[in-house]
């Protein structure tokens, strides 16, 4: 079933996907060792879900 779009998931959807284009140019113009850049790219996604599940999460009472 197609769920519908707001205006606010839109907006969103694109606000998620130009940051996460930012962080891929910024990441990749760095200067790091090859084994310090793959860690430094996955701290802020495991913030990112660490945040999801402790707090966004809709739980089921």
């Amino acid at each position: 079933m197609l769920r519908s779009l707001t205006p606010k998931k839109v907006i969103l959807a694109l606000m998620l996907s130009t940051l996460g284009a930012g962080y891929f140019g910024t990441f990749s113009g760095l200067e790091m060792s090859a084994g310090m850049k793959p860690m430094a790219m996955l701290v802020p996604v495991q913030l990112g879900v660490l945040i999801y599940f402790l707090w966004l999460k809709p739980r089921k009472d």
